[in-house]
Parts: structure tokens; sequence; C-alpha cells
């Protein structure tokens, strides 16, 4: 079974990278791949060369926070919240109306 992992960065990383391109893409990939394999350290820096790994005081290249695991097949997100808000993916009529059942159960429960 495939297993989903919702992971998070700050575009602004991505969009102005610290030093070599091929570098960067390197700790991405590596990024990418730890918080993959270790969701349990939500989040994970890789550092220039040279800083050390685990010196907190070193400049990070990327930084990637694990958001969530799901390890079931036809996984969708359809919303997702951020500090600005809340976003709806588009959604067929059917899809809008178990998002409408599920807010109206949860309205109830509180």
């Amino acid at each position: 079974m495939a297993k989903h992992h919702i992971l998070s960065l700050e575009e602004s990383q991505l969009r102005n990278p610290p030093g070599d391109r091929d570098e960067f893409l390197r700790a991405l990939g590596s990024a990418v791949v730890l918080a993959c394999l270790e969701p349990e350290s939500e989040t994970i820096s890789i550092n220039l060369p040279g800083t050390g790994a685990d010196d907190s005081k070193g400049e990070p290249i990327i930084t990637v926070e694990h958001v969530l695991e799901h390890d079931q097949e036809n996984f969708e997100i359809w919303m997702w919240a951020s500090s600005e808000g809340v976003a709806i993916a588009e959604l067929s009529p059917s899809q809008l109306k178990i998002v409408r059942e599920i807010v109206e159960a949860r309205q109830m429960l509180h």
C-alpha cells in the first residue's frame, strides 16, 4: 500500500537558494527523503557544508516540515489551512456535499 506524505516548506527557500544550485537540489532531495523516513522528527534542516549537521548556529540550506502521513489509496487533499485562512480545492458537487455534512456533524458536537 502506498504511503502519502504531506510536507511543508517556504517557497522563498526554493526561489532564493543559497550557494550552488546543484548542491541545493541535493540538499532538498535529502531533506524530503529524511522527512518521509523520519516523520516523527517533524522538521528536517540541512545546513551549509562545513557548519556541521548538528550545529544549530549553521545556516540551513533547506528546512522541510513533515505535516502528515497517510497510507490509503486514492488520497486527495480537499481542504487545507494556514495562518491566512482555509482553502478548498475545486470539488465536485458530491464532494462539497460530503464536506458540508462533515461540518454540520462537527457543529452538532460543539
